[in-house]
């Protein structure tokens, strides 16, 4: 009996070890899902936090715990990083901003799972851009991937013109049965801007490479998201900040910045161990989680076009990430930028072939 448990005790134990990083990386999305729920919950409650107080809470406790994080282990460069890059750090920052905030607004009209389908966009629209700007491949696969996906999101907003009839919005007796038409096209309309300002991020990040460290990258758009947020309410008449009232609500503005931090870490780690496709799929996760809140908290499920949309977008752009390097490039990757110690070089690896598949993973899981 005692040999018995001690094999089972040894299986299991080589499940862990065998995916450990593709475990951290589902506990980095259930992290991302619950990050949105939290802004999510935050807008609809009783006193309506405005988006950019959403993103001034979260970011400004990020910037803290990352730069007192770097600080304290000595971050080279630390902590404008090196001069040459700061213009390309500072336009990540701005594109990340821009796309974050497209975020938070399109969840305060949208259940958080087609919110979270927008973003499996991003990483062919990096791959475009970088193959634009970096001359990186971008071959017929990735485009045919891209117009597929686009046929998806057409499919979830379901625009008039085309279907002829009001979009197929749940009602469940919750804020959504509030939300117009209107409203419900113009927040489709504007996840799809954030998905060119998280494209925009991450093409920049491919940009800068290994001349700055991942967290000063994550530290400028910290910063940027705080400072910019803060303008906007202050000059803004129609805005203002609100004091959060109870302990409930300090709790989640405060735990809102600390999930920010932590999911940096999770991600980082989780890839850097996990080097195969499992990765991949496992950032196609989120999609799961965010409709166990949806269901949990707001009792919403998507209808039936909405399902049939975003299994679209998800399905084609998860055939895109999974495709093989078909041609290989002479010279090997002696040094990662970001996006490959996210990933960590195999043996073998290509320039190109490590930088496809950068591509293809980097803005699933977070801006």
């Amino acid at each position: 009996m005692a040999s018995g448990e001690q094999t089972e005790e040894r299986a299991w134990k080589r499940i862990l070890d065998n995916n450990k990083g593709a475990f951290l990386i589902l506990f980095a999305e259930l992290v991302g899902a619950s990050m949105d729920a939290i802004a999510r919950f935050l807008q609809l409650g009783g006193r309506s936090f405005h988006p950019f107080q959403v993103i001034f809470a979260r970011m400004s406790i990020t910037f803290i715990l990352s730069s007192l994080y770097m600080w304290y282990t000595k971050v080279p460069d630390f902590p404008f990083g090196k001069p040459v890059v700061r213009g390309l750090l500072l336009t990540r920052a701005l594109f990340g901003f821009f796309g974050l905030w497209c975020l938070y607004y399109s969840v305060h009209y949208l259940p958080l799972a087609e919110a979270t389908v927008f973003r499996f966009l991003v990483p062919i629209v990096t791959a475009w851009a970088c193959s634009l700007l970096l001359r990186t491949s971008f071959t017929w696969k990735e485009l045919t991937a891209g117009i597929v996906a686009l046929l998806g999101v057409v499919i979830i907003a379901q625009p008039a013109a085309i279907f002829g009839h009001t979009p197929d919005t749940p009602h469940t007796g919750t804020p959504i049965d509030a939300v117009t038409p209107r409203q419900r096209i113009l927040a489709i309309a504007i996840s799809v801007l954030g998905v060119l300002g998280a494209s925009g991020a991450y093409t920049m990040i491919r940009v800068i490479g290994s001349r700055a460290h991942a967290l000063i990258s994550v530290n400028y758009f910290a910063l940027v998201s705080t400072i910019g947020s803060t303008l906007i309410l202050l000059l803004t008449p129609s805005l203002s900040f609100i004091l959060p009232h109870g302990f409930r609500e300090w709790a989640l503005l405060i735990l809102l910045g600390i999930l920010g931090f932590i999911l940096q870490f999770l991600l980082t780690a989780g890839l850097q161990l996990d080097k195969s496709s499992k990765a991949t799929s496992m950032l196609y996760t989120q999609i799961i989680f965010a409709l166990a809140f949806d269901w949990g908290i707001w009792g919403v499920l998507p209808g039936m076009w909405s399902c049939i949309g975003g299994a679209i977008v998800i399905g084609s752009t998860l055939w895109s990430a999974l495709q093989k390097q078909e041609k290989p490039v002479k010279g090997t990757v002696k040094k990662a930028d970001e996006e490959t110690a996210l990933l960590g070089a195999q043996a073998g690896d290509t320039v190109e072939g490590v930088q496809r598949r950068d591509l293809r993973i980097s803005g699933v899981g977070t801006i």
